[in-house]
Parts: structure tokens; C-alpha cells; sequence
């Protein structure tokens, strides 16, 4: 679908421009020489929207053409990557590593090809859910060119898309918890606890772990409440063995333990 808009996109650009007389002429023209050292203007003058047409009418004309090919190609992709088409740069940074795999440059694409995927991840609160992926073919890369200067940027990158990614996990839990989804709260804390291990906030998913699943066993009917204090006492058991009791939240978990022992003692009483 998105590409299907930019291809709309660029036929109205196209479109425009063929009444831009020297530009339409040159577009509309089998004169493949001119088009290359107009594109090469354009792309020159950071006019990327002008260049990308006749670039691409040039990806096929010089296909026997190897050296100019290859100089089509780049500016193709920096011309998506400077208009900021992050999907579109990196598929033709990618294409370019397949078609000049010798060339001097392909290094340098493949490095942009996932600089470009790493753009396109975006900000935390969107969709996370290919940045494994990026994260993986930057260490791939990191493994295949570890003397490339481009092996520092690739471990910030990762360091960012994990930043990003823990943020994700976390929001999604707090977002549940301000929302009184107790239930879901408790489970996706503990569930995030053990997909990132090494999340920055793991103190504060123990806790939400435990004192969501007390207050979702606090509102809970009184023959369910029993087993739901026990599942909290856990967790809460959890939060002491992962931080002792210098937590931020110590103080806290031991009035919830004391509160559920005495609710689970007059439930006893009482059922």
C-alpha cells in the first residue's frame, strides 16, 4: 500500500514537471546522456524529487553499463535517504550490495542500508516489533566487517534500539497499570522481566509485578482471592530476591506481604 502511494506520488510529480520545458524534454526523451547529466545536476543540487524520476527511467537504460549503473544506484538511494523515504532508501542501498558486491562502496551501503532500518524502527511508542531484527543484521554486520569504520556507529545503534525497545516494554506496562488493568499489568511485568533481563527499569516491573497482581487479587471475588494473594506473595518474594531489602520499593513490599497474610488469615476463617 505504501508503495503504491509513492508511486502515485511520484507520477504527479512526474506529471508536473513534464510542463517544466527543458526538464519534460529531457524526461520524455530517449536521450539517456542527457538525462544522466541532468539527474546528476539535480542530485548535485540537493533537488532529489527532480533527480529520483530520471534516475530510475536510467536504472534500466544502463544495465550493460556497469560503472554508470553503480552511480545511479547510490544517488538513487541518497536521494530517498536525504528525502527522508527511509523504507525506499534502504531497499535500494540493499539492491546495491547485491548488484556491486565488488564495488569499493558496498560497504558503505550495506552500513546504510541498516542506518536507513534503524530510522524506519522510529520512536519508542511505535511499533517495536522489527527491532530484533535490525538489531541482528547490525550485529551481523559487525561480524562480517569488524575493522569498518562504521563498527562504532553500528554498536550505537544497537545500544539505541534496545534503549528503545525496553522503553516499549515498559510504557506498555505502566500504561496497563495507570488503567487499573491489574491482570494484564502483573502478567506482561513479568513477562518483560524475563524477555530483557537487562532492562534498565526491572526494579520498577517487580514491583508493578507484585502490587498489581495484590490489587487484582484485592478485587477479586473471595473464593479466587486466596489463590491470587498466594501468586503476589511470590512476586513479591521475587522483588526481595532480586533486590534484598535496599529496593526502592522494600518498604512497600513488605506492608503488602504483611496485608496479604492477614487477608489469606481471615479468608481462612471464614471459607
Amino acid at each position: 500500500m505504501q508503495s503504491k502511494l509513492y508511486g502515485f506520488f511520484y507520477t504527479m510529480v512526474i506529471l508536473a514537471l513534464a510542463s517544466c520545458t527543458n526538464y519534460g524534454k529531457v524526461y520524455k526523451s530517449k536521450d539517456n546522456n542527457a538525462k544522466y547529466q541532468l539527474a546528476t545536476e539535480l542530485y548535485a543540487k540537493k533537488d532529489y524529487s527532480r533527480a529520483v524520476p530520471l534516475f530510475e527511467q536510467l536504472r534500466d537504460a544502463y544495465r550493460g553499463n556497469a560503472d554508470s549503473l553503480e552511480i545511479v544506484y547510490i544517488n538513487t538511494a541518497y536521494s530517498y535517504f536525504y528525502m527522508k523515504d527511509y523504507e525506499y532508501a534502504s531497499m535500494f542501498f540493499k539492491d546495491f550490495t547485491d548488484n556491486f558486491s565488488s564495488s569499493p562502496r558496498m560497504i558503505e551501503c550495506a552500513y546504510m542500508a541498516l542506518y536507513c532500518d534503524v530510522l524506519f524502527v522510529g520512536d519508542p511508542e511505535l511499533d517495536q516489533s522489527k527491532t530484533s531484527d535490525v538489531i541482528n543484521a547490525l550485529q551481523t554486520f559487525i561480524n562480517y566487517y569488524p575493522e569498518s569504520e562504521y563498527v562504532a556507529k553500528c554498536n550505537t545503534h544497537i545500544d539505541e534500539l534496545r534503549s528503545k525497545r525496553h522503553s516499549k516494554a515498559f510504557d506498555q506496562v505502566n500504561q496497563y497499570f495507570v488503567m487499573r488493568e491489574y491482570k494484564a499489568a502483573s502478567a506482561a511485568a513479568v513477562i518483560a522481566i524475563k524477555t530483557y533481563p537487562d532492562i534498565p527499569q526491572k526494579e520498577e516491573l517487580e514491583y508493578i509485578a507484585y502490587r498489581a497482581q495484590f490489587l487484582y487479587a484485592m478485587g477479586s471475588i473471595e473464593s479466587k482471592r486466596i489463590e491470587r494473594l498466594e501468586k503476589a506473595n511470590v512476586l513479591i518474594d521475587d522483588y526481595f530476591y532480586a533486590n534484598q531489602m535496599s529496593g526502592l520499593h522494600s518498604k512497600d513490599a513488605k506492608e503488602t506481604k504483611d496485608k496479604i497474610q492477614k487477608e489469606i488469615t481471615k479468608l481462612k476463617s471464614i471459607i
